[in-house]
């Protein structure tokens, strides 16, 4: 499974420094051009930076998608399934070859409201079969066909379904940017991705989208991490539960290093804050390892920002306190006028949500502590000198 994101919440770009550009546009020696925007997913107290980026060659002659069609069923029922395919750069927006990819493959921007644009189209064919009722009309405002399509066709218009990225990225900086877009609450989602830098012995950690769209005005803000989670022995650590009420699991993702085609892994920790003591020994045992490599799948959520903690009496003012010690004041119902919540301070961890339905069970694996390391290049033996030589390739340029 690739490690994925969720999240929902307001886009917000900032501002360009000299040590930090939201939007770049590169072009390499090599003829090869890429675009980046980076912008905050802000959630709630937690402000996420999200990438997207793609890139194309100058010379449009050179350019084509490569890509996956879709699955399609004939009259008979058989089904055949998608394979890879290339389409040509200049035919990149024609409906048909759109329509030839498979959904995973797409990247999608969509600032309308999906579920009205349902109700337009079925207000459309309501009013061609001469079914539409007035609560139609009223729920929409509309009241002729022509009205109905034309709110339709807007609608559907503010869909863009792209089958290159870097079409996708060039869209988001116009998305990131609309004075338009900046209070309206989205639902942002693509992929976990790490580079590593065997120079500096870091990893790198973008959350890199390829699907945004209008959420539901009351939807919930959450910044939610879905992974597979590698682990060995001496994995749970409670040694400072006591003192801070954390528990710390300590293990693994997997990543593909496309510099060096290999797979790798990164070292996690994952915080837990569990006060009820039962299902905290539940989860000791769903982490504790005999020997070797255990997996299992994880939803956790993305913490950067200022924590939320439970109101307590010693976070209200003076005043306030002793007006509850006299008897003047309820502290619950203080709590319930105050949102039973107050802001913490300023944190930065991956927190334990849930364990992912159907990837409950920790599974064997045949990897050993001694497999748990980056993606490395082959090493070459220098004969000369005897001496094992690892070329490093990751550009430092790249950092993102």
């Amino acid at each position: 499974m690739a490690n994925n994101f969720q999240f929902t919440g307001k886009i917000a770009i900032g501002k360009d420094s000299e040590k930090f550009h939201p939007i770049e546009r590169k072009d390499f020696t090599s003829g090869w051009m890429n675009t980046t925007v980076k912008f905050n997913c802000i959630s709630g107290t937690n402000r996420v930076l999200c990438v997207a980026q793609g890139g194309k060659w100058k010379d449009d002659k050179k350019n084509s998608v490569k890509t996956f069609s879709k699955s399609t069923t004939d009259a008979n029922g058989k089904v055949t399934k998608g394979e890879k395919i290339e389409i040509p750069w200049a035919k990149r927006f024609d409906e048909d070859q759109v329509a030839r990819v498979a959904g995973f493959k797409k990247f999608v921007v969509d600032t309308d409201d999906y579920k009205k644009r349902y109700k337009l189209q079925d207000l459309v064919e309501a009013f061609e079969k001469g079914t539409a009722t007035n609560e139609q009309m009223e729920e929409l405002g509309i009241d002729s066909i022509d009205d109905a399509k034309t709110a339709l066709d807007k609608s559907k218009a503010k869909r863009k379904e792209f089958i290159s990225e870097w079409d996708f990225a060039e869209y988001m900086i116009k998305v990131a940017q609309s004075e338009k877009m900046k209070d309206k609450l989205f639902n942002i989602s693509g992929d976990y991705e790490v580079q590593y830098n065997s120079e500096k012995d870091r990893f790198y950690v973008n959350y890199h989208v390829n699907r945004v769209t209008l959420a539901a005005e009351d939807a919930e803000p959450k910044t939610e991490l879905k992974i597979d989670f590698f682990y060995g022995e001496d994995a749970w650590d409670d040694s400072s539960y006591e003192e801070t009420g954390r528990v710390l699991v300590n293990g693994w993702v997997s990543y593909y290093d496309g510099n060096v085609k290999k797979n790798g892994f990164q070292n996690i920790t994952v915080v837990i804050r569990e006060e009820n003591e039962k299902k905290r020994n539940a989860l000791k045992r769903k982490f504790s390892v005999d020997e070797g490599i255990k997996q299992i799948g994880l939803t956790l959520s993305v913490i950067d920002g200022a924590d939320v903690i439970e109101l307590t009496m010693d976070m209200l003012d003076e005043e306030t306190r002793e007006d509850i010690e006299c008897g003047l004041l309820d502290f619950d119902e203080v709590k319930r006028e105050l949102g039973g919540r107050a802001i913490g301070d300023r944190i930065s961890e991956l927190r334990f949500g849930e364990l992912t339905p159907k990837k409950n069970v920790a599974q064997d694996t045949i990897y050993t502590a001694d497999d748990m390391h980056p993606a490395r290049e082959d090493v070459i033996e220098d004969d000369d000198e005897n001496e094992d030589v690892v070329t490093d390739i990751f550009d430092e340029d790249d950092d993102l």
